[in-house]
């Protein structure tokens, strides 16, 4: 049987931007337990050659990372949006905990939101260190 709502298009009950705004707050934090706290019980996010984090792995995923990168900078831009689908990019740095070489990042990332918290996060980054140019080996399907 064919619900009224059925054929409506999702929307967002965010204001796009300061939703970008928000996790770059939290992000330049370096907050674990926000960043996990905005996503849904049961999210997913999507990343790499076909890696994912989900359940308690997504929950400690922030605070992995943040360890990780402890002086972490970042800068998310709002791209667009469109039904329930945030678009951003970030640029980011900070130190490789072994090396000691300072690591720049650039990426794109589609938020997927219900109500106010994500359930679906994908996310395509390039990471390189400061001091090597990155190839530009043109066309890859890498």
């Amino acid at each position: 049987m064919k619900r009224p709502d059925d054929d409506k298009e999702p929307v967002l009950s965010v204001d796009p931007i300061a939703f970008i705004r928000e996790v770059e707050k939290i992000w330049q934090a370096r907050d674990g337990a926000m960043a996990a706290a905005g996503y849904t019980e049961d999210a997913i996010v999507y990343y790499g050659q076909g890696q994912s984090h989900s359940g308690e792995r997504l929950r400690n995923w922030p605070a992995r990372w943040f360890e990780y990168a402890r002086d972490l900078s970042i800068t998310k831009t709002y791209r667009g949006h469109h039904g329930n689908c945030i678009a951003g990019t970030w640029v980011s740095r900070y130190t490789h905990p072994e090396t000691g070489k300072q690591i720049l990042e650039r990426g794109a990332e589609l938020f997927y939101l219900r109500g106010a918290k994500v359930y679906e996060h994908h996310m395509w980054q390039h990471s390189w260190p400061e001091d090597e140019a990155p190839e530009d080996a043109g066309f890859s399907t890498d």
